[in-house]
């Protein structure tokens, strides 16, 4: 289903502007009503109605979808998005909302770091406000967390969105609920398919939502604080947080219901009394959050200083914007620079010299372009775009060989298979794509995430794809059946990338949760956590005989570990801002970082 720009629904009252974006089930697009305002239509795609294994439930997923809608229409508060109208059109039931210009908490943290304690604050009473409303409906919402909440641009104003598992509830009568959760802001109760229902489900969802937001971290799960896996503090994250806070948040997040504080506005009086008054503390909107002040541990964790580290050869200052995307080809000669000027850009890594730049005559990205990758000849590059494309280039001429256009939002992740047939990519879509590059054939679809793919991987010998998502786990997958084989737990928050040893038997990844975990790929266990850097880690690479990792992080630092020991070597500063990718040469001699700092610099 295609609803194109300029297209008339519901009798003429809306016309579509374009898509917005889709998740697993569902699809939202940009209208314009009556009165030339904007508005959001949510439905529900009709690929997935027609689905043979769905085909048995799409009247249930039909009436679903209305109910979401009714509950979502009673509750009317300034910090709850609003309903317009509800319809069908041509048999797919349809939900008029509010347009919110801004962004979702969690791109604001992926964005720009933590929240400070007094905006954090503000956001959390508004929410509480709204789920007072809702629960004086009688509903519980029992999805809070930082992607359910938007940000106005421009604006201190949270609203709460995706009323999608909102349910009716009597308080503390036992009733049978669908056992739906997210790891880490659901409480355990929510992992019962019968259980009391209450106000505190809620608040332990408000409690992990500050949790996250003020830390960085998403707080360890009801289902491993049951299996007696410690809850950390989270002024242990952040220093910075108040001790009323902490208590709070930790009283809010009791395992056992009757201990936590059984409404919300109860939860609430324990934050603070005087939230009334944050608005006048800020003469402007903030842009930019308060961060933990960076702390550079010493050079290698013996207190020994390596043999050899590397030293910064050149810096290069040609491309223009953010660098997202380094790529070195194979040979080590050339490598590429991708970023938020919709540009790819080709040098030569001795001098440093620009060769060219893909894309010009209208050939280009039309956004950010986030991934690139060179295929195991080093005659491709691939790029991957938030315009939802993927690109194919020679490297020798320039030229475009085709654009792939199979995702539904922007793509984040691509690789080759290490004999350069097969290209993977991963999309905010949540799917995985795997096309055959001579053919531009779309042979398999891989879901299971349930949030955007940050990153891919094969092992050595093509057999194996692993994957890693915002939903903060890591899949493998074995790729001639798309069937998974193992999915890989314990990172708190977003996992960014990941990397294969030369064996295929040891998997790297690194998460938002500022650490890089070292997992046996065959029985999909963890082995050590490595721990260091005081921000995300955005990207890592491994030397082509797996014993040096690399790794690049927000809090502007390159950090170079043994693989086998997890021993830090050393760490590597000069950047002023995030740094968003670092690529090692095959060789083990170069490394590469790009960074928000609009510069690509080469150590050697």
């Amino acid at each position: 289903m295609v609803w194109n720009p300029g297209q008339a629904l519901f009798g003429g009252r809306y016309i579509v502007e374009g898509k917005l974006g889709e998740g697993g089930i569902g699809i939202t697009f940009l209208v314009r009503n009556q009165s030339n305002q904007l508005r959001v239509i949510k439905t529900l795609k009709e690929e997935i109605l027609n689905n043979r294994s769905w085909k048995p439930h799409r009247d249930k997923l039909r009436q679903d979808f209305r109910d979401e809608a009714v509950r979502l229409a009673v509750c009317r508060h300034p910090h709850i998005v609003q309903i317009e109208n509800i319809f069908d059109e041509d048999n797919l039931p349809c939900m008029v909302m509010e347009y919110i210009e801004g962004e979702d908490l969690g791109k604001r943290l992926r964005r720009s770091g933590i929240v400070s304690e007094t905006e954090a604050l503000l956001y959390i009473q508004q929410i509480g406000e709204a789920l007072t409303v809702i629960h004086r409906k009688g509903l519980l919402h029992r999805d809070i967390k930082p992607r359910n909440i938007m940000i106005r641009k421009g604006k201190l104003e949270a609203v709460l969105i995706d009323f999608g598992i909102a349910r009716e509830f009597i308080p503390d009568v036992v009733q049978r609920h669908t056992v739906y959760r997210t790891p880490g802001f659901a409480p355990p109760e929510q992992y019962q398919l019968e259980a009391p229902r209450g106000e505190y489900i809620d608040v332990y969802g408000l409690s992990a939502t500050l949790y996250t937001i003020t830390t960085g971290v998403i707080p360890t799960s009801a289902d491993d604080r049951i299996r007696n896996v410690p809850l950390e503090a989270p002024i242990k994250f952040n220093p910075q947080i108040s001790d009323r806070v902490n208590v709070a948040i930790l009283q809010g997040m009791e395992m056992r219901s009757q201990f936590r504080p059984q409404s919300v506005q109860e939860w609430l009086d324990l934050l603070t009394n005087n939230t009334s008054n944050i608005q006048q503390s800020f003469s402007t909107p903030l842009s930019l959050q308060s961060t933990i002040p960076l702390i550079i541990p010493p050079t290698g964790k013996s207190g020994k200083q390596p043999s050899s580290i590397p030293e910064l050869y050149r810096t290069i200052r040609g491309h223009g914007s953010m660098v997202y995307a380094i790529a070195i080809s194979p040979n080590g000669d050339v490598f590429a620079s991708g970023g938020n000027n919709n540009t790819i850009k080709l040098w030569e890594l001795q001098t440093g010299e620009k060769l060219r730049q893909f894309g010009r005559w209208f050939s280009g990205h039309s956004d950010s372009v986030w991934n690139l990758t060179f295929s195991p000849d080093g005659e491709i590059l691939a790029s991957a775009s938030w315009d939802n494309t993927i690109k194919l280039w020679q490297v020798k001429t320039g030229k475009k060989i085709c654009t792939l256009t199979s995702h539904h939002n922007g793509v984040n992740a691509i690789v080759f298979s290490p004999d350069g047939q097969l290209l993977a990519s991963g999309s905010v879509d949540c799917t995985i794509k795997i096309t055959q590059v001579n053919t531009t054939y779309e042979i398999n679809t891989l879901i299971g995430h349930e949030d955007a793919i940050h990153s891919l991987a094969f092992s050595p010998d093509g057999e194996l794809l692993a994957s890693t998502s915002a939903d903060c786990t890591i899949k493998i997958w074995q790729v001639k059946t798309g069937r998974e084989i193992h999915t890989l737990t314990g990172h708190r928050f977003f996992v960014n990338c990941l990397a294969f040893d030369r064996k295929g038997e040891i998997l790297v990844s690194g998460s938002s949760d500022k650490t890089i975990k070292v997992w046996n790929a065959i029985a999909g266990k963890e082995i050590r956590t490595l721990t260091g850097h005081s921000d995300v880690v955005s990207s890592i690479s491994l030397s082509k005989n797996s014993d040096t990792l690399v790794s690049a992080s927000w809090d502007k630092t390159i950090k170079l570990w043994h693989l086998e020991s997890g021993e830090e070597i050393c760490t590597l500063t000069g950047h002023e801002n995030y740094i968003r990718s670092v690529a090692i040469s095959q060789d083990g001699r170069t490394i590469i970082s790009g960074s928000d700092d609009e510069t690509i610099k080469i150590w050697r």
